[in-house]
């Protein structure tokens, strides 16, 4: 039997011819008129067989998610239905009425083209999208609404894989990544409405100069395709259409950087532990005492060694500072918030020779370098004390950098009664709901 490829001559022929950080709410508004900690892993899903009802949203502002954290040199593409391929842009896309069975894309390092199925494919940019409305396309056997936009990375033959959808549909798979299913409806729309802030601020200040909006991990928040999304998820997102949070005089109001995390551990912190913040406003000031969450499991945690030399290199390898320095020898808090938790500390070596690292950084680092002992440092609202060749972490509150919203902190209030609005008035403090579209 003849093997059959996809989709053959007629792809060739239709081919040949391409051989040759804050924003004020009104200007936001006026834009749309013309158009990160974890409670869950992402986890693997199986080829597409999702294909629940989608959220129609007309106006809606289209969110692109970069799925792969570093280029990658393969990916494996497919479709539940009918699709359109796309090679280049301003090139009419063709239209294919079978699905695409899983197939392999890779780009040539020398002449730049796209290989897939046997077809060479010139252009800069691809991008393959479903014709049916609650169809489905694919990306290494995840899900995934909208379109894939691939884009060429740096080195000859890498690319990046972004997925390009509505920011409503976006919100469903993100808001069921980062609570728990047996949350309170409460919770979920609290988060709905912080996660879309976020979402909107980053698209409007990152996102404006670059090919990209949000990360799909902790890095922004996380988003799991349409495998992930719930039923729960979709009424939370559903209830709280369009709504965003802003802070400001009435008419200059602004939209800011909403940030959550899973647990603070009593306080809610401000912007600062995460970075420099010149003008901070009420919203993210933190310094509230909270008190909930408790039923986190790492509400409060057990102490944590880490080996001074894994540190040093830990650190070393991300910070042009600590390179300079021999060693670790010795841990200070420089710099703390009200309540005791450390934003900055002063590293130095067996020489006496200091480096100004931020606390937060410090647990970064040691996940990135892959450090055992690291996974259970849960944050850095600890103490820190010297045991010879290694330092301790102790006396260790909450799970993230405790900045805005506490989800199991949310998950509390509304047990108790509260609503989301009033859940977000008290951990961001001064900001009010506005709908955008």
């Amino acid at each position: 039997m003849k093997q059959r490829t996809w989709p053959g001559i007629r792809l060739w022929r239709f081919l040949k011819p391409l051989a040759p950080v804050i924003l004020p709410v009104g200007m936001l508004f006026a834009a749309l008129g013309g158009a990160s900690v974890i409670l869950t892993s992402c986890e693997s899903s199986p080829a597409p067989t999702v294909s629940k009802p989608s959220l129609e949203r007309p106006g809606v502002p289209l969110i692109r998610v970069r799925l792969t954290t570093s280029p990658v040199t393969e990916a494996t593409l497919a479709t539940t239905g009918a699709y359109r391929l796309r090679v280049g842009d301003g090139q009419p896309p063709l239209s294919e009425p079978n699905p695409l069975r899983p197939t392999r894309l890779q780009r040539d390092p020398e002449t730049g083209e796209w290989l897939l199925a046997g077809q060479r494919l010139p252009g800069e940019r691809l991008t393959l999208a479903s014709q049916e409305e609650t169809g489905l396309i694919s990306f290494n056997g995840k899900a995934y609404r909208g379109n894939l936009t691939i884009h060429p990375a740096g080195a000859p033959g890498t690319f990046y894989v972004h997925n390009h959808v509505d920011m409503e549909r976006y919100l469903v798979s993100v808001v069921a990544k980062e609570l728990y299913s047996y949350f309170h409806p409460e919770a979920y729309r609290a988060q709905a409405i912080a996660a879309r802030t976020y979402a909107m601020y980053e698209k409007t200040t990152r996102g404006k100069g670059g090919s990209f909006d949000v990360w799909d991990s902790q890095r922004s928040q996380v988003y799991g395709g349409a495998n992930a999304e719930t039923e729960k998820s979709r009424t939370a997102v559903q209830a709280t259409r369009g709504w965003l949070l802003a802070f400001g005089l009435a008419g200059k109001e602004q939209v800011f950087l909403s940030q959550f995390s899973a647990c603070n551990g009593g306080y809610v912190n401000g912007a600062e532990v995460l970075r420099t913040v010149k003008n901070p406003i009420p919203p993210l000031q933190g310094g509230q005492f909270d008190g909930e969450g408790k039923e986190c499991p790492h509400y409060s945690w057990a102490p944590v060694q880490i080996r001074k030399t894994q540190l040093y290199r830990a650190a070393a390898a991300r910070n042009s500072d600590v390179r300079k320095l021999k060693d670790i020898k010795e841990i200070r808090v420089k710099r703390a918030t009200g309540f005791g938790r450390p934003i900055h500390y002063e590293l130095l070596d067996s020489q006496g020779t200091p480096a100004t690292v931020r606390a937060d950084a410090i647990r970064l680092y040691c996940l990135r370098h892959k450090i055992p002992s690291a996974k259970k440092l849960y944050s850095m609202n600890c103490k820190v004390r010297d045991l010879g060749d290694r330092f301790e972490f102790y006396d260790g509150k909450g799970f993230g950098h405790g900045v805005g919203l506490s989800q199991w902190g949310a998950q509390a209030r509304a047990k108790k009664g509260q609503s989301a609005e009033a859940i977000l008035e008290f951990y961001y403090p001064g900001a009010k709901i506005h709908r955008a579209y």
